[in-house]
């Protein structure tokens, strides 16, 4: 099975390509999304392609990264991404999560503020649970990251702990398809 395209009220979702590398990279490696996404590192081209390949490669069809245009797009430019990725940041952290699938929101910062990533979580989410039949999401957030605490909070997700991380400490969080609700 490969990833699926998806709608929501407002956005396209679509499966990550190589040819969406350049758009991709231009938005990961923002100064405001490479913060906390990439630990402040500066993201090389090289870099972004290994981060949308590793799900692909892996040949693990319950993971990868899907890019989000405004719905009716066309050719409008990507706005952001999702993923449902295995687990990196947290399962060093903390052992439950480990073989757990993380989910990933990154978006470009002129359209933050608009419930773009939320929208696009909630999509996700739902295909977790319905379509793959997963029965736990986990998440990380990197703790001055208020921004992604209260997004993650408000589909469903609660926090369970907090950890020492590679730049700051990090909260993890948790959503089961029981606490989701039918």
């Amino acid at each position: 099975m490969t990833l699926p395209s998806l709608t929501t009220r407002r956005l396209a979702l679509a499966p990550a390509t190589g040819d969406d590398l350049d758009a991709i990279w231009h938005i990961w490696r923002q100064p405001d999304v490479r913060r906390y996404l990439f630990d402040d590192v500066p993201v090389t081209r090289e870099r972004a392609e290994e981060a949308l390949a590793a799900p692909q490669a892996s040949g693990d069809q319950k993971v990868g990264v899907w890019t989000v245009r405004p719905e009716g797009a066309g050719d409008r430019p990507i706005v952001g991404t999702v993923g449902l990725l295995r687990t990196t940041v947290a399962a060093p952290h903390d052992p439950e999560f480990r073989g757990t699938v993380e989910v990933m929101a990154a978006f470009a910062p002129d359209v933050w503020g608009r419930g773009y990533a939320t929208e696009a979580l909630e999509a996700i989410i739902t295909f977790a649970f319905g379509t793959l039949g997963l029965l736990r999401l986990v998440a990380v957030a990197d703790m001055p990251n208020e921004a992604s605490h209260r997004m993650l909070e408000r589909v469903g997700f609660r926090a369970t702990g907090e950890t020492a991380g590679p730049r700051y400490a990090l909260r993890t969080y948790v959503l089961t398809r029981e606490m989701r609700g039918p």
